[in-house]
């Protein structure tokens, strides 16, 4: 891969190691189930014996590992994550996760305050003078309308009220009804997020990400409670002793981060064209070349056991019918993946792509796991 970049240090290298296996490509149906791969994949990896700390899976940029993270602590499997916050500890996250938290428990505190002190015009003060006159109204859903805030704080005030209101009258209907939920509140927390953290755009992709992955849960508490789960130290999801270590946690780890590092088994993640390479350097030949540069240095990060996935499709919603179809990076070229071991999964009614030559038949890695592990 690397030999195609137009300007590099020309270096031959070669192994005197014998055995092992050729890097997996795989197919996935969408972004669950690269998702479901990656971690089953990881607990077959742990199963044999490789502690957590000698995994990782890299992506282009750090929003690409938020259904990652979800399905991560969903099942118990501790991580930390290089190159940026774990995605549900991003403050812009928590706002938008607030509004969700009161509408199923209208007497959570914390997430009240965190909502107040969002709008222009109130502070500390007048936070908690609201949240006290919702308690003397043994938490209503009307209490906060009849609070009379500040001059200055009406406006915004006022429009919160509308907001939760439309929230609390949504029908219930409405098969990715979380995902709505979120879309309705960014109406108006988007605006907010402009105007309080910086670097917007990439915080912006972050909701969205939140979004999409909301639509795969039923309903509000469910969705709040699989986010609120903590990764203990050892669960029924990790197999050996290594799983007991206070040390021995799985890494994420955007390309850039990853640069100087090893582990026993690397997944580069998302190895879609406008993903990785990013859409934002297409438009330049030198930009490319750094994007293929910095692929390169993910795939290499690996000792022993590579792979490398890519959804065929990207759904708008995990319910929803319309999706865009993905193509494979730009710089897995024919001969690279000559080199590849072809492997699809969640393909019950499809198979991916012919393979460019005749390899070993497709397997289907789901179907040998299924019942191996619970799916939390």
């Amino acid at each position: 891969m690397i030999s195609r970049a137009t300007e590099r240090f020309t270096k031959n290298l070669w192994t005197e190691r014998t055995g092992g296996e050729p890097p997996w490509l795989v197919a996935a149906q969408d972004e669950q189930q690269q998702t479901q791969f990656v971690v089953d994949r990881i607990l077959e990896l742990h199963e044999e014996g490789i502690p957590l700390r000698e995994i990782a899976v890299i992506f282009r940029a750090g929003y690409m590992s938020a259904d990652l993270e979800i399905e991560l602590t969903n099942r118990k499997i501790p991580f930390e994550k290089w190159g940026g916050l774990k995605f549900l500890e991003a403050a812009h996250v928590k706002d938008v996760l607030a509004f969700l938290r009161i509408l199923e428990n209208p007497r959570d505190e914390v997430s009240w305050y965190r909502i107040l002190l969002l709008l222009p015009g109130i502070g500390d003060a007048t936070a908690r003078s609201a949240i006290d006159a919702m308690a003397g109204a043994a938490w209503e859903s009307a209490a906060l309308g009849g609070y009379q805030p500040p001059p200055r704080a009406r406006d915004a005030h006022a429009a919160l009220v509308s907001l939760l209101n439309d929230l609390r009258g949504a029908p219930s209907a409405d098969r990715a009804k979380v995902s709505a939920d979120i879309a309705r509140v960014r109406v108006m927390y988007d605006d907010i997020l402009r105007e309080r953290y910086d670097k917007a755009q990439p915080r912006l992709s972050d909701l969205d990400q939140l979004q999409t992955i909301s639509a795969g849960y039923p309903d509000r508490a469910t969705f709040l409670s699989a986010l609120a789960l903590e990764p203990p130290q050892a669960t029924q999801d990790l197999a050996g002793p290594s799983g007991t270590d206070d040390n021995d946690c799985l890494v994420l780890s955007t390309a850039h981060s990853s640069k100087g590092k090893e582990w026993e088994a690397v997944f580069l993640i998302w190895a879609v064209d406008s993903w990785f390479p990013s859409a934002r350097a297409l438009d330049s030949d030198e930009e490319t070349d750094e994007e293929r540069r910095l692929m390169y240095v993910a795939m290499t990060r690996a000792k022993n056991y590579l792979s490398v996935t890519y959804p065929l499709n990207a759904y708008s919603s995990r319910r929803g019918s319309d999706y865009s179809i993905d193509q494979l990076s730009r710089f897995i070229d024919p001969e690279v993946r000559g080199k590849m071991q072809r492997i699809a999964v969640g393909m019950a009614a499809q198979q991916p792509p012919a393979p460019d030559r005749a390899i070993e038949p497709l397997l289907d890695l789901r179907a040998l796991l299924r019942g191996r592990f619970s799916g939390g």
